[in-house]
């Protein structure tokens, strides 16, 4: 992965550690810093500092607004693999290769306990490492063992610094190898088209030129491979045997860099975008689907194995940016508490990204048991002495109970006291300051103390549901009052398109997208069923329709709010059109952008066919005007 510059990255972290409500703001001086942070061009993947090369060939400096609120994209750690501090261990390791010998097993639980056992943190089984999983893989899909050799070989040499106390190292290089090739083995692909994917991944970040300990950069490693007579003979070896080409690892690479930005963050999308398309000239979707996925399994694959190891390379990246602020004489830089308790919001975006759902089912649940550990533990001060085994049992529930009343008061100031509904919103505020997750045991019981009025008819609507649906309350509560709706209405939404019979097949992580994915659908079937039998009745049933149905040629279009509505006017006169969430369609006059947010319909002009004098807005008063005639409500835009 590839995190913005280094010192907003920093400020990020930090403000992830923050309670809630604090906030982190860059001043002058920062920003200075920030613009100055690299001459160098340095970049972070997962913690470094990105430039990215623009139209005139000059690096363009990152730049952020004042306020750093977006979550942080940052760390892409692998947890299982051990790390391998030499090509002498390397060539031991291919041997191993050739025998096909099973990579060792992790120990990461899916749901760890509320608090560890008195050993701490799950660590790996002791022992000598196997050979890195892509190893195993490229052997299985023919690659001969010395071109093997040659790459492992290769990579050990191309990361400077202590390999023992960073991010960005060999191990992480093989950590988002060996997710890819698993992530590819059982896709319906060429054996060529893998080992394209499994070798970009290894490649990703190639980056010798760098400051010992701090992170590779895209550029860099694409200028490596570019002007390194070993890596040119590498890459094509390995084309001219599987069919591919230098530029096209290339492209695949520059899918995975990453900027906080916006504005950033689409120029690399863009620049990816068009390297691929040139690369890969008559597969281009292909091409940008599993850029995707490669940039995702660079992000996740830290959290997919053992705790301990995500716990090591979390404190890796804190290592690398204050080696970032050192070089630049803005240290010490952010602690490794810091980082640590900045780690869980990330992970809660990575588990809530669509492409989630493409992990092996063992790599999801050694996820969710790290993300579970980190949950615990997102404040600062909960890290302060992380090699200190945590209790058995978590705290008295009596304490915790004592705590969050203390909360409340300091809140209200003795002014009155809160309603249930009050008391029970900053009991909410007051588990996720602590880190508790708000279903555990823990929380619970607190509520249930503090709120008994609250928590007793909340017990009473659980009573009342439907037997497969009483172990997800929990979760139908946090729905419920996320949608605005109330739990009986969920169940009946689920009752009414038969989900109750299938519950038994629908695997708990996917539980959630599932539920909302109905009453977003039965939400959309209301809204349009008043609406007029017209010809301006029937587009928005289509708009519905296929808003309500996640169908598509790729992940993103099947994970997309919005629908494409293609269009043709005459002048603005508005002719015809259809719903779709294909984007690449252009023989239409505009193409509309088309959500529904807060119980309105949400008009956006995407790309016109003809780029004249006709503004978007034109277009979309003049397609909002057409429905109005014909009976659609003002009041639903």
């Amino acid at each position: 992965m590839r995190p913005p510059r280094l010192i907003p990255l920093a400020l990020t972290l930090i403000a992830l550690a923050l309670p809630a409500g604090a906030q982190v703001k860059t001043g002058a001086g920062a920003d200075a810093a920030a613009g100055n942070a690299g001459s160098a061009g340095a970049s972070f993947n997962s913690g470094g500092v990105t430039q990215v090369p623009s139209g005139s060939g000059q690096l363009s400096p990152l730049s952020l607004s004042g306020t750093l609120t977006s979550v942080l994209s940052a760390p892409a750690l692998s947890l299982n693999q051990g790390l391998v501090p030499s090509a002498l261990n390397t060539a031991k390791l291919h041997s191993a290769a050739a025998e096909q010998k099973p990579a060792p097993k992790t120990i990461a639980a899916a749901t760890p306990p509320e608090t560890p056992p008195d050993g701490g943190p799950a660590a790996a089984e002791s022992g000598p490492p196997g050979p890195p999983h892509f190893v195993i893989a490229l052997t299985k899909l023919g690659v001969p063992s010395p071109l093997i050799s040659r790459l492992t070989a290769f990579l050990a040499t191309r990361h400077p610094g202590d390999q023992d106390k960073i991010y960005h190292g060999l191990g992480h290089s093989h950590e988002v190898a060996d997710l890819t090739a698993r992530l590819v083995e059982d896709q319906e692909l060429p054996a060529e088209k893998k080992i394209l994917l499994i070798l970009s991944a290894a490649l990703h970040d190639v980056d010798p030129a760098r400051t010992a300990n701090t992170p590779a950069r895209v550029f860099a490693t694409i200028s490596h491979l570019d002007s390194d007579d070993e890596a040119r003979g590498l890459l094509l070896d390995f084309g001219a045997r599987y069919g591919f080409t230098a530029a096209q690892v290339k492209a695949m690479i520059m899918a995975t860099d990453f900027a906080l930005d916006p504005v950033q963050m689409k120029e690399k999308q863009d620049a990816f975008a068009v390297a691929a398309k040139e690369a890969f000239p008559s597969e281009p979707d292909w091409a940008l689907t599993w850029g995707k996925r490669l940039a995702f399994a660079d992000q996740s694959s830290t959290y997919v194995g053992s705790l301990e190891q995500a716990l090591k390379r979390v404190e890796g990246l804190a290592v690398e940016i204050r080696a970032q602020l050192a070089a630049i004489g803005k240290g010490p830089g952010p602690s490794d508490e810091i980082i640590l308790a900045g780690t869980a919001k990330f992970l809660g975006a990575l588990k809530k990204d669509p492409l989630f759902a493409l992990l092996p089912d063992e790599q999801r649940k050694n996820f969710d048991g790290v993300l579970a550990y980190f949950q615990t533990r997102q404040t600062p001060e909960s890290w302060k002495d992380r090699s200190r085994p945590l209790p058995a049992r978590g705290p008295p529930f009596a304490l915790d109970v004592a705590a969050a009343r203390r909360y409340i008061d300091d809140v209200m100031g003795g002014v009155r006291s809160p309603t249930e509904r009050e008391a029970d919103s900053l009991i909410g505020d007051w588990l996720d300051e602590k880190g508790i997750p708000r279903d555990s045991a823990r929380a619970l019981e607190v509520r249930k103390r503090l709120v008994p009025g609250k928590a007793g008819t909340e017990a009473e609507v659980v009573s009342k549901l439907h037997p497969s649906l009483r172990r997800h309350s929990a979760l139908l509560f946090r729905v419920a009052q996320e949608r605005g709706v109330t739990v009986p209405y969920i169940e009946s939404v689920l009752r009414e398109r038969g989900m109750l019979a299938m519950l038994g097949q629908i695997p708990d992580s996917r539980l959630e997208g599932q539920i909302h994915m109905a009453l977003t659908k039965e939400e959309l079937k209301r809204a349009v069923s008043g609406y007029p039998v017209n010809d301006q009745g029937m587009l928005m049933r289509g708009i519905a329709g296929e808003m309500g149905v996640k169908g598509g040629k790729s992940v993103e279009e099947v994970a997309r709010d919005g629908v494409f509505l293609y269009s043709d006017f005459t002048g603005l006169r508005f002719l015809r059109g259809f719903a779709s969430r294909d984007p690449d369609i252009q023989s239409h006059t505009i193409a509309f952008y088309i959500t529904r947010e807060d119980g309105k319909w949400r008009i956006n002009g995407y790309r016109q066919r003809d780029q004249g004098k006709t503004s978007d807005a034109a277009y979309v008063n003049a397609l909002k005007l057409w429905l109005i005639q014909g009976g659609i409500p003002e009041s639903d835009f």
